[in-house]
């Protein structure tokens, strides 16, 4: 369920979501008419559902789902959405070193096919986790959305963790974004944001086990990595990847076209 409220003076249409891919959407959309911005919105949200059902490995009816349970035994063929995100999740675990890894185990364990775009695992209790990646896809397909309608000024934002900015605030040079110690919630930097997308990644005082290092160890350090990209998806990856490997500055960052990232030790 989502919330929508249009501001007539400003012409600003603010649609909210409670609860999606575990945290709070809230998205900004400018320039178009009432009708014409909820419409667009309807479309973001039915989209945004959508992705959710597929990647929500806690809903047995998801594919995700459907895949963790088949796989252990069988070949799971896949839906194109989903064999495509795996090939690209594929080459994030290639491209980091092996630090970016959506099996929770090791990657190469799962066997894929691609005569048929099959999955199956070849080690037990493996299981395919998209926590670290779905919501740059959500940001993603926003983005197309409101491009496509022709909307230049936008901002959406998952709980100041997960950000897109599509140009900048109407009264500014960019969207400013806070990134706040989770441990004492003091404020430690804003980012600046404009046709840019920023993701944060890190432990806090209510999950303290949910990032694991390419050798099966949870990190347990308390830092966090801030990553300002031009794809949401890559911003995702490269926050998770980084606090998985354990490392000051990977050399792998500069596989990516990165336009800022940020260490914190908290």
């Amino acid at each position: 369920m989502s919330y929508t409220n249009y501001y007539r003076d400003s012409g600003m249409f603010h649609a909210s979501m409670p609860l999606i891919m575990h945290t709070r959407l809230d998205v900004l959309l400018f320039e178009k008419s009432e009708k014409e911005l909820v419409d667009i919105w309807d479309e973001a949200e039915k989209a945004l559902k959508a992705l959710e059902k597929m990647f929500n490995r806690f809903d047995r009816e998801s594919e995700t789902a459907k895949v963790n349970a088949g796989a252990q035994s069988k070949p799971v063929e896949l839906s194109d959405a989903l064999w495509e995100v795996i090939m690209e999740c594929r080459g994030f675990y290639e491209k980091t070193d092996g630090n970016f890894d959506i099996t929770l185990s090791n990657f190469k364990h799962l066997i894929i096919k691609e005569e048929n775009h099959s999955v199956q695992f070849d080690k037990p209790g493996m299981l395919i986790d998209f926590g670290g990646i779905a919501k740059g896809y959500a940001l993603q397909k926003i983005a197309e959305i409101i491009q496509k309608a022709g909307i230049r000024r936008a901002l959406a934002n998952f709980g100041n963790s997960s950000a897109l900015a599509v140009g900048a605030h109407p009264h500014g040079d960019s969207w400013k974004i806070g990134i706040h110690n989770p441990f004492n919630n003091k404020l430690l930097e804003t980012i600046c944001l404009c046709d840019t997308a920023m993701s944060v990644s890190g432990n806090s005082p209510q999950n303290t086990r949910h990032i694991v290092s390419k050798d099966n160890q949870w990190i347990r350090e308390n830092k966090i990595t801030a990553i300002v990209a031009g794809d949401p998806v890559e911003a995702e990856v490269i926050t998770t990847a980084w606090i998985a490997s354990q490392e000051e500055k990977p050399v792998w960052l500069q596989e990516f076209n990165i336009k800022q990232y940020i260490l914190y030790h908290v």
